[in-house]
């Protein structure tokens, strides 16, 4: 149901980074695993500061990029350091690639805005991206609906099965399940998440209802089983709806 019917690895999962639309998952293995020792923590840490020294649009700003290459190279280089050594503290070690995860989130956003506030300060004139003020003025619900359909695609799907393992719900599949599963779960997952949201923008809240109905008839035998797939499934789809529809009413109620 979502993407993955065994666990993520303990590596893969805490080591997304902040970008989560722009790294492979073998490239985030190799990056916590070989950590300054490899390539990939370098590459991935000076291509967050092109890319945001691009879209500050500014020569100024290069000491804005400088600083977000640091924060993002000393976070992404302590956290695979910090997952291993409460692995070695703990032993339940469910919940500790979901606390790193949301803690690994919370220190990449909070370092953002911080030094997004430095920048302002620094040039309350500037201007080169006042088109995007103009888009957020004029279509406001347009651009935090497309903002939620960011998060609810692949930083949700990851949010979810973290949760699961914390919960200690993880189930083995074969290598034949895993392949037939494995495209057409994610997939799956994706498509409910984002209808869902988009029923809600759009204050279409009984299409929701008829769409779990209808997933619900379609997976019946599953839930019925009474096998820890069928917990695996529910749970999931619990967690799927709640995370797009409260994704959904921050788009509809968030004033920007």
């Amino acid at each position: 149901h979502l993407g993955l019917l065994h666990p993520p690895r303990q590596d893969q999962s805490s080591a997304r980074g902040a970008d989560f639309y722009l790294q492979t998952n073998s490239f985030c293995r190799m990056k916590a695993k070989l950590g300054i020792k490899g390539t990939q923590l370098w590459i991935h840490s000076m291509f967050v500061g092109i890319l945001s020294w691009i879209v500050v649009g500014d020569i100024r700003g290069w000491w804005l990029s400088l600083l977000l290459v640091l924060s993002h190279f000393f976070i992404d280089w302590l956290k695979p350091k910090a997952e291993h050594r409460l692995l070695k503290w703990q032993k339940d070690c469910s919940w500790v690639g979901l606390t790193i995860f949301l803690v690994d989130q919370f220190l990449h956003v909070l370092c953002i805005l911080f030094l997004a506030d430095l920048w302002f300060n620094a040039n309350s004139n500037w201007t080169q991206w006042g088109w995007v003020l103009e888009l957020i003025s004029d279509h406001p619900l347009r651009v935090k609906t497309f903002l939620v359909f960011l998060l609810v695609v692949k930083p949700a799907n990851i949010l979810i099965l973290l949760i699961l393992k914390a919960c200690n719900l993880n189930i083995e599949v074969n290598e034949k399940e895993k392949k037939n599963n494995f495209h057409a779960g994610r997939l799956i997952g994706l498509l409910e998440r984002c209808l869902i949201v988009l029923f809600v923008v759009l204050s279409q809240y009984e299409a929701i209802g008829f769409l779990i109905a209808a997933k619900s008839i379609l997976r019946f035998s599953e839930a019925t089983s009474g096998s820890v797939k069928s917990e695996y499934v529910l749970t999931g789809t619990l967690l799927s709806l709640t995370i797009a529809l409260c994704l959904g009413l921050v788009a509809v109620k968030w004033n920007i």
